[in-house]
């Protein structure tokens, strides 16, 4: 019984384990990527979209960032996650941000912006999500860039919410042993 229940307890802990604390130090940064999060289904902002997007613009005017990339394509419904978050943020601090239109996933966000920021030559990155992404953002942006700082936007607590994170870690950490057991075969 005891063994099971040591069982239970690392099954239920692994994802918050496997995913350590980033630093949540702020400062400058080459550009600021803000990744996507989808629409309603009507093509209007949802409140994780607007409380991104204002944490966003709050950075890059505290911070003098010049270049601001939304990353999301219509990977939940017909509607740019990019564009709808791009055209507020341009409503709130005039400035026209880069858009990553073509990404589904948290992954596939990394991967795009990762071109832009070669295309671009920017080195220092800072990535903006909501507070209950972050770890699990950080944890894939170390695949794709060497200097990061991570930005977290406030976020509404719902339990729907917070159980997609923790199966979205469990997803992310079989692909990362699948991935690694790929290689030792190799």
């Amino acid at each position: 019984m005891i063994f099971l229940c040591l069982i239970l307890v690392i099954f239920l802990f692994l994802p918050i384990i496997c995913f350590p604390s980033c630093k949540h130090e702020e400062g400058y940064v080459d550009c600021l990527i803000v990744l996507g999060c989808p629409a309603y289904d009507d093509g209007k902002m949802s409140i994780t979209q607007k409380m991104r997007v204002e944490q966003a613009a709050k950075v890059v005017i505290r911070y003098k960032i010049p270049v601001c990339i939304f990353t999301g394509g219509k990977a939940h419904n017909h509607y740019s996650e990019a564009q709808i978050m791009g055209e507020y943020f341009t409503k709130l601090t005039h400035q026209k941000p880069l858009l990553e239109d073509q990404s589904t996933t948290t992954y596939e966000n990394m991967k795009y912006a990762r071109k832009i920021c070669q295309e671009y030559h920017f080195k220092k990155i800072g990535i903006l999500t909501s507070g209950y992404h972050v770890n699990r953002a950080y944890a894939m942006s170390r695949k794709f860039f060497d200097d990061i700082i991570m930005f977290h936007a406030p976020y509404r607590f719902t339990l729907k919410k917070m159980l997609r994170e923790y199966i979205s870690r469990y997803q992310y950490l079989y692909i990362e042993i699948k991935n690694h057991l790929k290689k030792k075969e190799k």
